[in-house]
């Protein structure tokens, strides 16, 4: 799966400037589709950057959210070094 580097950043640096709790569902809105930034959680969950179990695929493809979303302690490392370049 190729995911939009830019969108993956916008998602990592949204989540580290987050409340520690976390983010709901605003964590989707972007105007490429919510189908895709669930996508790109899925990439970023898949890669230890976000806490395991919250993104999950049914056997359609469909993606679905368990809110809320959080960055792994790997995730906020990742996350610093883009939110600083």
């Amino acid at each position: 799966m190729n995911v939009d580097k830019d969108l993956e950043k916008e998602v990592l640096t949204r989540l580290l400037h987050a409340h520690p709790n976390g983010l709901g569902k605003e964590v989707l809105d972007n105007y490429r589709g919510e189908k895709v930034v669930a996508s790109a959680l899925a990439s970023l969950q898949d890669r230890g950057l976000i806490h395991h179990g919250h993104v999950t695929c049914s056997e359609a493809g469909e993606h679905s959210l368990n809110l809320p979303i959080k960055l792994s302690s790997a995730g906020v490392e990742a996350a610093r070094k883009l939110d600083l370049q």
